[in-house]
């Protein structure tokens, strides 16, 4: 994370050095817009996380444990005293609850609806309602801000792992 906000400040300061030489109000849009959008990337960040969190404290499994072990090949096995039947049956049972999609929407939109996401949504959107009603918003400007934080998202997705020099 910390690498994460490194290169996210530092293409900040790029864009800071460049608004020297670019037009009027450069600076006023990139930054509320680069504001705004990482206030929605930091909300996404924690309220998925504490989805991840609670996932993990209910079933005492990891998402990723059942990804990698989904059908349990690595667990220890039990004789079987059922019938082909009942194991088909036990099956197709588990396959029509996964498929209760509500169930999975519920579970997963305490990351959607994060209080610090929707607060950064709400500053992207008052941002560019004042801009317009004060006559500064610049769309360029305003887009190029946005793009700060997916800038630094790619960076540090090619980064090499053990680079320390960040």
């Amino acid at each position: 994370m910390k690498r994460f906000f490194r290169i996210v400040i530092l293409i900040d300061l790029l864009f800071i050095s460049y608004s020297f030489f670019a037009s009027r109000y450069f600076l006023l849009n990139s930054q509320l817009a680069f504001i705004s959008s990482l206030f929605i990337v930091l909300g996404s960040f924690w309220g998925y996380k504490r989805v991840v969190q609670k996932r993990i404290d209910i079933t005492g499994r990891d998402s990723i444990d059942e990804i990698e072990d989904r059908f349990e090949l690595y667990e220890e096995t039990k004789p079987c005293d059922k019938s082909p039947r009942e194991i088909l049956e036990e099956e197709k049972a588990k396959i029509k609850s996964k498929r209760a999609g509500l169930r999975h929407f519920v579970m997963g939109a305490g990351g959607f609806f994060s209080p610090f996401r929707l607060a950064g949504y709400g500053v992207l959107v008052v941002s560019i309602l004042v801009l317009i009603r004060k006559g500064l918003f610049e769309p360029m400007s305003f887009l190029a801000g946005l793009a700060i934080v997916p800038i630094a998202a790619l960076v540090l997705a090619l980064l090499p792992e053990g680079q320390s020099s960040m």
